[in-house]
C-alpha cells in the first residue's frame, strides 16, 4: 500500500496560513510519501542426498503426524526456521515422499518513506528538496533457510537478501 501526504502547514493551508515569507519557506509546502510492502515467503523445496539409486530428485520423507514447514517450539528465528524433526531421510529405494515447494522462505515486510519540500524561485523555475529512505526501519529480509537435510545449517537461514539493508538518499531538483 502507498500513501501520499501534505502537510498542513503554510501559506494557504490549516496551519500558518498567515506565517510570514521566511517561516513559510522554511516550514511550507512540506509532503510525505511512504509505500508498506508486505509478502509472504516464497515457497521452496526441502532436499537430500541420501537417495539410493538413480533419482531425478532426492527430497526426504515426511515423519509421520509432523507438518514439515510447522514452527519449532520457541518459535521462528534465523537459527531454527522451522521444526527439522518433521523430516528424515528418504527410505531406501525411494526419492522421498515430501512434495515440492512445502515449506515457505521467510516473509517480507519492509517501509519505504520520503519528505519532499518545494522552494518557489520564480513563476517558472521551482526547487524541490528529497529525503528518501529505502527500509527505513531496516527489517532484515532474510534469504530461504538451507534446504538439505545432510548440510550442518539444516534448517537455519544463513543470510539476507542482497541490497535489502536500508538506505538514505538526498537529492535537489530544479523544475522549470
Amino acid at each position: 500500500t502507498g500513501f501520499t501526504y501534505e502537510l498542513p502547514f503554510g501559506k494557504g493551508k490549516a496551519y500558518g496560513a498567515s506565517m510570514n515569507r521566511a517561516m513559510d519557506m522554511v516550514l511550507g509546502n512540506w509532503q510525505t510519501n511512504g509505500i508498506l510492502t508486505l509478502h509472504t515467503g516464497a515457497p521452496y523445496t526441502l532436499r537430500s542426498n541420501a537417495c539410493q539409486g538413480v533419482w531425478n530428485a532426492c527430497r526426504p520423507d515426511v515423519v509421520s503426524g509432523k507438518d514439515p514447514n510447522a514452527a519449532p517450539a520457541n518459535g521462528r528465528n534465523p537459527d531454527h526456521w522451522f521444526d527439522i524433526s518433521g523430516v528424515t531421510t528418504p527410505a531406501p529405494l525411494t526419492g522421498g515422499n515430501i512434495g515440492l515447494q512445502s515449506n515457505n522462505a521467510p516473509a517480507t515486510r519492509t517501509l519505504d518513506f520520503s519528505l519532499f519540500k518545494d522552494f518557489r524561485i520564480t513563476e517558472r523555475f521551482k526547487a524541490q528538496f528529497r529525503a528518501e529512505s529505502f527500509n527505513i526501519a531496516n527489517t532484515a529480509q532474510y534469504s530461504a533457510p538451507d534446504n538439505n537435510l545432510q548440510d550442518a545449517n539444516f534448517g537455519k537461514v544463513t543470510g539476507t537478501a542482497p541490497g535489502s539493508e536500508r538506505h538514505i538518499q538526498f537529492s535537489l531538483r530544479v523544475q522549470f
